[in-house]
């Protein structure tokens, strides 16, 4: 027998014994049976030694080198020590995390796989004017508040997934909270925001180079501007254009849309995908979130956006033009009751997008021709308009497109801040610029806004915000005023 065996026939005796004599010892358990893992583990590392040296001790021409001799044994017994099961240990949990992430990128999932998702904002803000906006009765000014504008809950998934064309049939159901201004309660509401079903009519497994083409039936964002396609999680700053939400386009809709694509220009070493010409058809009843519709009138829409078609490489990559139009009727009210069912509800919207990391700038320009009730009950022709303005700089390169796929692991500290300025300009009647349309109070508004992002994954994120707005119309209870606003916002 070599002194190797020996060795592990000693060590095997001398944990037997010392088994025997902490078995009357209650408290020896423990470490016993850690001792046992620890030898076990000292026992398979030494045959994987002894193979090892038994083949290197065999030369090129057959002869034996002496097995037995006392040096080999001495080397062969220095090579097991601490490091060395320290390093296996390592190479195995290292191993674990590898496979976990493969598994996780590139398993197919089930034909009907469901996930669990969501977007909560918490912030606070002060501002030098009170306010008392927002409050239920009885109110009281502030300055100063905490709040959740956005906490919504969703699930979506494939009702039918086609592996051989690729043809899916997708759903998405999401409910969100929202205060009750109204009351004087501490009630709230759990609203339906999504819900719809679509349909890929392209093949969806032919590569990043084919055309896309889908049918959307629901409650969805509509297909207008930049501002409006945004979801929760993804726009860039903590206040939203003022022109989108006034005239009602950030509001979801029921009804009937189709998106798609044309001649897309993809670089695979990027993970790039730029279409020649997205376009989007719909039609909604145009009338808001969970309501029946109102009239017998549907909001008409489209939507074109040209990308340049220029290589990754190029300084204009990623530069695109879009350009919107929404045709509808609408209900005007006053105190008294329903003046038209059929008012009109133009809107034109043109936008442009630039995103060539790290600089970005966003323009995008609305105007609105509607009919508006006065304080004499007439109707009344107004033009609304609006420009929002926006440039960004990124410092990080954690969600630059190239490595897009470790963006959505979260890090305690961020990897990617964002500066940014906002220009936000709107005016709900410039023909007349009158104050006395109804639902038109502010009459024309500036906001100006200087604000950091700090980015712990793609879409969770630390921001920061200085808000000035300026009304051209300054009244006792509409005053200009400074704002500081903090965000945290997280998604899974």
């Amino acid at each position: 027998m070599g002194k190797q065996h020996l060795l592990a026939v000693s060590v095997a005796l001398v944990l037997q014994g010392f088994s025997l004599t902490a078995q009357a010892n209650d408290d020896t358990q423990a470490e016993l049976q850690q001792l046992k893992a620890q030898i076990a583990q000292l026992q398979k590392r030494f045959v994987q030694l002894e193979q090892k040296h038994t083949t290197q001790t065999v030369s090129e021409d057959g002869e034996g080198i002496d097995a037995e001799d006392p040096d080999a044994d001495v080397n062969l017994v220095r090579e097991v020590n601490a490091d060395d099961i320290d390093g296996l240990k390592g190479d195995i949990e290292n191993f674990k995390y590898d496979e976990s992430r493969r598994y996780e990128r590139q398993t197919v999932k089930s034909t009907r796989d469901t996930t669990l998702y969501g977007t909560v904002q918490v912030r606070t803000s002060y501002q030098d004017e009170s306010t008392s906006a927002g409050n239920p009765a009885p109110s009281g000014d502030r300055y100063s508040t905490f709040d959740i504008p956005t906490a919504l809950l969703g699930v979506r998934g494939n009702l039918f997934r086609d592996y051989n064309e690729g043809k899916n049939l997708e759903y998405q159901l999401s409910f969100s909270y929202s205060k009750q201004p109204s009351t004087a309660g501490n009630n709230s509401n759990f609203n339906l925001q999504d819900a719809f079903l679509r349909y890929n009519v392209f093949s969806t497994n032919s590569g990043l180079e084919e055309p896309r083409l889908n049918v959307t039936l629901g409650q969805q964002l509509i297909p207008f501007g930049l501002e409006a396609q945004s979801p929760e999680d993804l726009r860039p700053t903590i206040t939203q254009a003022i022109a989108p939400v006034q005239l009602g386009l950030t509001a979801r809709q029921n009804g009937l849309i189709v998106r798609g694509d044309v001649k897309p220009y993809v670089d695979y070493g990027a993970n790039y995908r730029a279409p020649l010409l997205e376009y989007a058809l719909g039609v909604t009843n145009g009338n808001g979130i969970n309501k029946t519709d109102d009239n017998d009138g549907k909001d008409f829409l489209a939507r074109v956006a040209y990308t340049l078609p220029v290589d990754y490489a190029s300084i204009f990559r990623e530069l695109k033009f879009g350009a919107s139009y929404l045709k509808g009727k609408a209900n005007v009210k006053n105190a008294g009751g329903l003046l038209s069912d059929n008012a009109k509800r133009d809107i034109l919207g043109f936008d442009i997008y630039y995103n060539h990391a790290p600089f970005g700038v966003t323009y995008e320009y609305i105007q609105a021709r509607t009919e508006q009730a006065t304080a004499s009950n007439q109707l009344v022709d107004t033009t609304a308009e609006g420009h929002t303005f926006t440039a960004f700089y990124t410092v990080g390169d954690q969600f630059y497109n190239s490595i897009k796929s470790n963006a959505k692991f979260d890090d305690f500290w961020p990897k990617s801040i964002q500066g940014y300025y906002r220009y936000d300009n709107y005016n709900p009647n410039k023909d007349q610029d009158v104050v006395n349309v109804v639902g038109n109070g502010f009459g024309e508004y500036t906001r100006h806004s200087l604000g950091l992002n700090f980015f712990f994954a793609q879409t969770t994120k630390f921001q920061l915000a200085l808000n000035n707005t300026q009304y051209k119309h300054e009244t006792a209870t509409q005053k200009d005023f400074n704002e500081v606003v903090g965000q945290f916002q997280y998604t899974f």
